[in-house]
């Protein structure tokens, strides 16, 4: 293991070594040539770029071939000016530039005096691509912002972009650890997207499926969306890339305040809401300000931004649920009734007296997962609610830009999310009633540091440093339901319950809906992927050639707690053959279809590295003709655990001898699924 670490960390020591030497996929390129009035070229002219919001200006100098190339531009409005002696000065006004934009000004000289000047209007330069073959789409601030968003979640907007499809299932946005970017690029997998802020990585790289932070759609200047045939400088993943950059201070001081609002108010009755009573309650609010400016005009900028939720947002629920006289072991409501599908018998197929069956001390205990019921009767009871699921919310981006000197600049961003809800089930677990719900507490971070540096007017270099994670925490709410007391006295497969009772399901005939599942499943639980990327890009103006080469590297981390229930879970099936023929008469009775345990529920600690060198050469053969040539290569470090828990099942390895018996005794019983032989009760 030692060799491949020390592999990596030189070639990280190289990265960063060439830290003074490229430029973030999220920048704008511009190149362009500079002729003369009879299409030679000239080189050594100079080419100046001025932001105009910012008043930072980037001289650059064409080659041999007259070519120039300026990398690593912030997204925004340029003027482009063009010197050469005996020429007139070009210039032109008002150039947008977009993120991950890889644009083309050509620029024809008139002979005369550089004080006399030949200015254009830019808004029209630079909007067809005509430097690559990338297909994708840009996502303006305004569009941003004056798109009516359900959800207000900026990833809802790349929809907008041909060949991008919503697969998040979710007809309203949503933010923090519950959001989706299940989008799928031209038929690709929804997981195998690229998703970036600033050039930094913001992925929960654990499951693909969401981000560690949101940034607020008041704080992105653009969003560009790569669908395919883009340049070997993007990689990782397979399918789309999503650029994001978010907004920075410039010499003016600007800001926002918003306020977005939902109500029940304004919304009609769910359907299944019980007549007579009030609409639920259903609270949204959106809230924040933002602002930007200078710290020290054409040099230090800054723009910090606050964004709050408040929500709270019913869950419907509508169950079918045993009566009130099935709680009390007695089932005539299942029972006189013709063809009965659920009617319990005894272990000889006969009907208990007056359809009441015995209840034992244990299934008191977990009665209390099961909610009585709120309508209906007899075989028709029904439990009907809507319960709030209250959300906070809470963004805290701030973002630096430092101009060092004329060649030097320096950024850095760094975004904070804060989520905390109650969720009125148990997460992830598949529960039916809001008797054990979730508390689920889940922050995350991003980070990125970027330096720009203009080694000569040919040659450039950005390094991008980023850090992100999530810390996610969930813990069951109403500890009084699913708390394991001395009162209860199952056996279990392993001493260790984790404090829980176990968690029920039950399967029907028909009865109660089908049937239902409640328990306190694997929780408490938590989860962190810390992951560290370095990226550094050079970008060298070689006669016709605009090359750019760099490397990639990521060390990723996966922290979580293993998904096993310590509590254990039992099953009341009417299919097997201990069953009386009604699941939940079983489970008065300690019918137990069957039982599974964990042993114990180990923290994992995953790690994996990447490093992805490439070399990218777009060669202008002529005016309409240019050649985009790359390779990229990806190097998969080993996947490992920090404490050796990761194992593979081996049926060599399998020894019946010590195999761990199923019942308490050790002995076998014949039954499917018995636990602890006919008449025994839990």
């Amino acid at each position: 293991m030692q060799s491949p670490n020390l592999l990596l960390r030189f070639l990280l020591a190289g990265l960063i070594t060439l830290s003074s030497l490229a430029f973030a996929q999220d920048t704008a390129t511009l190149t362009g040539t500079v002729r003369d009035h009879t299409g030679a070229v000239i080189p050594g002219a100079n080419v100046a770029l001025r932001n105009v919001a910012n008043g930072t200006v980037r001289e650059l100098k064409t080659n041999s071939d007259g070519e120039y190339v300026g990398a690593a531009m912030l997204p925004g409005e340029y003027d482009l000016t063009v010197t050469a002696s005996g020429f007139r000065t070009y210039q032109a006004k008002g150039v947008t530039l977009r993120v991950a934009q890889n644009a083309r000004i050509d620029v024809t000289m008139q002979v005369g005096n550089t004080h006399e000047e030949v200015t254009v209007h830019g808004e029209g330069l630079a909007q067809v691509n005509t430097q690559s073959a990338e297909l994708g789409g840009t996502i303006t601030g305004k569009e941003l912002t004056q798109l009516q968003l359900n959800g207000r979640n900026f990833t809802q907007l790349i929809t907008l972009v041909p060949g991008v499809s919503n697969q998040t299932g979710q007809d309203e946005g949503v933010v923090g650890v519950e959001g989706s970017i299940s989008y799928s690029v031209n038929g690709g997998r929804t997981e195998y997207n690229n998703w970036e802020v600033d050039g930094g990585d913001m992925m929960d790289n654990g499951s693909n499926f969401s981000l560690n932070v949101y940034p607020s759609v008041e704080g992105i200047e653009e969003v560009q969306v790569l669908t395919s045939n883009y340049g070997a400088q993007y990689g990782k993943n397979g399918s789309g890339t999503v650029e994001v950059e978010t907004k920075s201070g410039t010499n003016h001081f600007h800001g926002s305040v918003w306020e977005f609002a939902r109500n029940e108010a304004f919304n009609a009755h769910n359907y299944f809401d019980v007549p007579g009573t009030p609409k639920a309650g259903y609270k949204k609010h959106d809230f924040g300000y933002s602002i930007g400016g200078p710290i020290w005009k054409n040099r230090t900028f800054f723009f910090w931004l606050q964004n709050w939720r408040r929500e709270d947002v019913p869950y419907n629920f509508y169950n079918f649920v045993p009566s009130l006289d099935n709680r009390k072991g007695i089932f005539n409501d299942v029972c006189n009734v013709a063809s009965p599908t659920d009617c319990p018998v005894d272990a000889n197929g006969n009907p208990f007296p007056n359809n009441t069956v015995p209840i034992d001390p244990n299934a008191q205990y977990l009665l209390a997962m099961i909610p009585p019921p709120n309508q209906g009767s007899g075989a028709n009871s029904i439990f009907a609610a809507a319960v709030g699921q209250p959300t906070h919310w809470r963004e805290d981006l701030i973002r630096l830009d430092h101009d060092i000197n004329s060649k030097n600049r320096l950024t850095f961003r760094a975004i904070h999310d804060s989520w905390d809800t109650i969720k009125a089930t148990v997460t992830w677990g598949g529960e039916s009633f809001p008797t054990i719900g979730t508390h689920f507490i889940g922050p995350g971070v991003e980070m990125v540091a970027r330096l720009s540096t203009t080694v000569s007017p040919t040659l450039l270099n950005e390094f991008v440093a980023s850090y992100t994670t999530d810390h996610i925490h969930q813990i069951n709410t109403n500890p009084s339901v699913w708390t394991r007391t001395s009162g209860f006295t199952m056996p279990g497969l392993f001493p260790d319950f984790g404090g829980k009772l176990p968690g029920l399901c039950l399967s029907t005939n028909g009865a109660y809906g089908g049937g239902f599942c409640e328990g306190p499943t694997a929780f408490p639980w938590e989860n962190s992927n810390p992951t560290f990327t370095y990226r550094d890009n050079v970008t060298k103006s070689l006669g016709k050639h605009k090359l750019v080469f760099g490397g990639y590297f990521m060390n990723a981390e996966k922290n979580e707690l293993a998904y096993t229930d310590l509590g254990g879970d039992l099953t009341f099936d009417t299919s097997y053959p201990i069953s009386s023929g009604n699941s939940f008469a079983d489970l008065l009775m300690g019918n137990i279809a069957s039982f599974s345990q964990a042993s114990s529920q180990p923290k994992y600690h995953i790690n994996f590295k990447i490093f992805e060198p490439y070399f990218q050469d777009d060669y202008h053969i002529s005016r309409n003709l240019t050649l985009n040539l790359g390779v990229r290569v990806s190097l998969y470090g080993t996947f490992w655990e920090r404490n050796h828990l990761i194992s593979n099942w081996n049926p060599a390895a399998y020894n019946p001898s010590t195999a761990p018996q199923i019942d308490i005794d050790g002995s076998i019983t014949g039954q499917q699924g018995a636990l602890t032989g006919v008449g025994q009760s839990f």
